[in-house]
């Protein structure tokens, strides 16, 4: 733990990604009022959205005014005031923006508690190729992936490096808890991090509507297909609207969740361990004293990949399902709409089988 200063408190969940944050958030937005009742404080910069994505984005583009208006509404009240959302992650490690946000809450009377989840890098790979697969931001396959990732992406899973900027602020609380479903319901770790115990009632639940469900081995599988589908088209998955929804609402029709995708077998995860083993000791004796397997457990890591068949009915019936995603696409893209119409493009082109 880092100095404090004296004053209210300010909690940030700053995530990190892919660590049940939107499950947190809905249940947040859920017990606000017995959250309350209990001396911590969840208030939105807006209505009726319940978010507080505005505040990281005014964070990272240093705008200040939103935050001055966020501050000055909460009530005078000593209670400390908790917004969550994962973007915050990236500017409060930059030095610029963190600083400014000091500032701003020195003027105000508040000091900073920084909380976020984190998991072990194979696990947290593997999670975020599926996200990213589902939201159709790429189309590789899982061990391209892991080598970008390994190459172009490593700072986000060197959590020495990552958290080095904002660990040196003696003016920042840093509170770091391992991500697993062996530690419990990540909601009521949270909330215990803050000294609250469970109300009689108990907290209330979360909106099932609003978790990430990953869409299982045929739904990553099938993501691919779509964004090779695009590729061959010319079209970035990034730059099409509504991505996110349209494989995860077939992969849930088709009943495909409960078959949970890994990309890893136990001997290509180990290597991703060994690969950040010195740093992530180095990270752990820094916040909690001790070595990081000594907190954070290995996650058994078993391959689980759906290959279709060449050929066939269940085959076909990719296909189509394929297709299909495309059309929902392009109902909210004009230009996929229009090159789907003019452009005939066959399975095969689209197949990352």
């Amino acid at each position: 733990m880092n100095g404090l200063s004296s004053g209210r408190e300010l909690v940030i969940h700053a995530g990190t990604h892919k660590t049940a944050t939107s499950y947190i958030q809905s249940r947040l937005a859920a017990n606000q009022a017995s959250l309350a009742k209990a001396g911590v404080l969840v208030r939105y910069p807006g209505r009726p959205a319940r978010k507080h994505k505005p505040l990281a984005a005014a964070l990272a583009k240093e705008r200040w005014g939103v935050w001055r208006r966020y501050l000055s509404a909460l009530p005078e009240t000593s209670s400390p005031v908790l917004i969550s959302a994962e973007q915050f992650t990236q500017p409060l490690v930059k030095p610029r923006a963190l600083d400014g946000l000091l500032e701003l809450l020195q003027q105000q009377g508040f000091r900073l508690h920084v909380i976020c989840f984190l998991r072990d890098q194979p696990d947290y790979i593997n999670a975020r190729y599926v996200h990213s697969s589902r939201r159709l931001y790429h189309c590789q396959d899982f061990d391209t992936y892991v080598q970008v990732q390994l190459a172009e992406r490593q700072h986000i899973y060197d959590y020495q490096q990552l958290f080095g900027p904002l660990l040196l602020h003696a003016a920042v609380r840093c509170t770091f808890l391992p991500y697993g479903t062996s530690f419990g319901d990540p909601f009521e770790r949270l909330v215990e991090t803050l000294g609250m115990s469970t109300p009689a009632q108990g907290w209330a639940a979360a909106d099932p509507g609003k978790g990430n469900v990953q869409p299982g081995c045929r739904g990553v599988w099938l993501a691919r297909a779509v964004g090779l589908r695009l590729q061959a088209l010319g079209v970035p998955g990034r730059a099409l609207a509504n991505t996110g929804a349209v494989v995860r609402r077939i992969a849930e029709a088709q009943g495909w969740q409960d078959d949970r995708y890994c990309g890893f077998d136990r001997a290509a995860a180990q290597a991703v361990s060994a690969h950040y083993s010195i740093a992530n000791d180095a990270f752990a004796e820094r916040v909690w004293g001790c070595r990081w397997r000594d907190r954070v457990p290995e996650v058994a890591m078993q391959r689980r990949v759906y290959e279709p068949p060449a050929s066939g009915p269940e085959q076909e019936a990719l296909e189509r399902l394929v297709d299909r995603a495309l059309v929902d696409l392009a109902a909210d893209n004009r230009r996929l709409a229009r090159l789907l119409r003019n452009t005939p493009v066959t399975m095969d082109s689209a197949s990352p089988g």
